[in-house]
């Protein structure tokens, strides 16, 4: 089987961009452990000050320790790639995490800002719809004062009328003779 030329070239610069973000991966994190050597105290150690004795006797037990640990340099490669984590991650949250937590303080200012705006609209329409009620009524009870005002006039003047009509105006069959 022949590949063509331009089926190779792809599969060329497929592998090249996949080595090439697979070593800007890798140049984040540590090279491949390397094997320890045994840790010595320093041939001068009983000349040295005693600060200085002190400290040369505690790098001295903790190399040991870590040597004693992993020779051949496991724990040191494993603290440097969660060191480059810490480091790849840890510092872009210390940035956004207060950043982010400002403008959820703010979106919660805007929400409560909303829900008063909403209860003030709330309560305005509320009232308007009391007051339309309080008009009606209001209304309903000047028409019904009017009506009755009017029934009451109408029937004086029919009173009034008839009464003129059960009268008999003698002065004017007076004048007539």
């Amino acid at each position: 089987m022949t590949k063509s030329k331009d089926e190779s070239k792809i599969a060329l610069k497929s592998k090249s961009n996949s080595t090439a973000v697979s070593k800007t991966i890798s140049s984040y994190f540590p090279a491949i452990s390397k094997p320890l050597n045994k840790p010595n105290i320093d041939n001068d150690f009983n000349n040295l000050p005693a600060i200085e004795r002190v400290t040369e006797a505690l790098r001295y037990n903790l190399l040991s320790i870590e040597y004693s640990i992993s020779p051949k340099g496991g724990l040191r490669q494993w603290i440097k790639v969660n060191l480059s984590l810490l480091l790849l991650f840890g510092i872009p949250i210390l940035i956004f995490v207060p950043l982010a937590t400002y403008l959820m303080g703010g979106f919660e200012n805007i929400s409560v800002l909303l829900e008063n705006s909403t209860q003030l609209v709330l309560m305005a329409a509320q009232n308007v719809l009391k007051l339309i009620v309080v008009i009606i009524v209001i209304g309903s009870i000047l028409y019904i004062i009017f009506k009755l005002l009017s029934l009451r006039y109408s029937s004086k003047k029919k009173e009034s009328e008839s009464e003129k009509d059960d009268f008999i105006d003698v002065t004017q069959n007076n004048k007539g003779r």
